[in-house]
């Protein structure tokens, strides 16, 4: 009966490990769609819906941040770039969306630092 235990516990260790390893697969996927947008702007609309489906499975875990950081970017930065395209007559809009742009770039690389060393955002909700 102890082996069987201990064969349960390591299963259960094991799988865990393959989920946490999946989420963060996809998390860096998510960091790459968010930078790729600049570019080709669909990914990241894409990144933020990988994000809102795999978002529960990731709860409790030390990636839930992440998936909670890159949500606000993708949001914020939506929102800011609106700005900026409506402000970009009154020349003030070029301004505000070159600062998105770099807030944008800051999170992604910032957030797959963190990632990478398997580390969690410590305060997701935070602008910076």
């Amino acid at each position: 009966m102890e082996t069987t235990n201990r064969i349960d516990i390591k299963k259960v260790q094991n799988d865990n490990s393959q989920k946490q390893l999946s989420l963060k697969n996809i998390a860096q996927i998510v960091y790459l769609c968010q930078v790729l947008s600049f570019f080709f702007g669909i990914t990241a609309i894409a990144g933020v819906i990988l994000n809102y489906l795999k978002r529960d499975e990731a709860k409790g875990t030390w990636l839930e941040s992440h998936f909670t950081w890159q949500i606000k970017t993708f949001w914020i930065g939506l929102i800011a770039s609106f700005v900026g395209f409506i402000l970009i007559f009154v020349l003030i809009g070029f301004f505000i969306l070159a600062a998105t742009l770099v807030w944008i770039i800051y999170r992604a690389i910032k957030g797959y630092l963190l990632l990478d060393a398997e580390k969690p955002i410590e305060n997701p909700s935070a602008l910076i």
